[in-house]
C-alpha cells in the first residue's frame, strides 16, 4: 500500500480552498477516502479527524509488522511510518493551538 503524500497535500489544499470560499465546513472533502465532517459541527469534525489519525497510526503499525516479516516493501513501510509521524505532529500542533486559543479566551475581560 503506497501512500502518496503529494496527492494527500493536494486534497488538503483543495478542501481548505473550498472551505475558504464557502465560509463553512464542507459536507465532503474532494476525492478523499479519509474522514468527512459530520453534522455535529466542530466537535464532530474533530472527532472524525482524530479517528482518521488513529486509523493512519494503525496502518503504520501493520505495515511495520509486515516489513519485519519481509511481507512489505521497505519504501511502503517508510511511507506509512512517515505519514503516521506527520499526522501525529499535526494533531499535536492543532491541540496546542486550540489550548492556546482557549487560554486567550480565558484572559479576555468579562
Amino acid at each position: 500500500m503506497a501512500i502518496d503524500p503529494v496527492n494527500n497535500y493536494t486534497k488538503a489544499v483543495q478542501a481548505y480552498n473550498q472551505t475558504l470560499k464557502s465560509g463553512t465546513v464542507p459536507n465532503s472533502l474532494p476525492d478523499q477516502d479519509g474522514p468527512k465532517p459530520a453534522g455535529g459541527g466542530f466537535s464532530g469534525m474533530v472527532s472524525n479527524y482524530l479517528n482518521e489519525a488513529q486509523r493512519i497510526g494503525e496502518i503504520s503499525e501493520q505495515m511495520t509488522m509486515k516489513g519485519l516479516q519481509n511481507q512489505a516493501d521497505l519504501a511502503d513501510v517508510v511511507n506509512a511510518v512517515n505519514e503516521a509521524d506527520l499526522t501525529l505532529q499535526t494533531v499535536v500542533t492543532v491541540r496546542d493551538k486550540v489550548l492556546e486559543a482557549y487560554k486567550e479566551i480565558l484572559r479576555m475581560p468579562m
